[in-house]
């Protein structure tokens, strides 16, 4: 379950362009998604790079330079690895409620 904090960076990353290039084998996808919770999830813009994936964005991914999974795009610049909630804040100028 997400929490009111978890929703409003959530729809801030999206309404502010920022992406999550995912595969969907990937573990550390997985780690990054239970972090927001369901329902914060679903309001983020998910690009899936894997090419055997639903709805796959394969050429995207690779157009992008995306190498690990999961990566974020915020702001036009690229962060592999899992990012803590509060450093997806802070990349994205997030300025809501922060009890993540």
């Amino acid at each position: 379950k997400s929490s009111l904090a978890q929703i409003s960076l959530a729809k801030h990353l999206k309404e502010t362009g920022a992406v999550m290039y995912s595969a969907y084998w990937c573990p550390h996808c997985h780690d990054q998604k239970e972090m927001f919770g369901k329902e914060a999830v679903s309001e983020l813009v998910i690009i899936e790079c894997a090419a055997d994936g639903q709805n796959n964005q394969r050429k995207l991914c690779d157009i992008k330079g995306i190498t690990g999974f999961p990566s974020w795009e915020i702001n036009g610049e690229i962060e592999s690895g899992v990012q803590s909630l509060k450093e997806l804040a802070d990349l994205s100028g997030f300025e809501g409620q922060r009890n993540f």
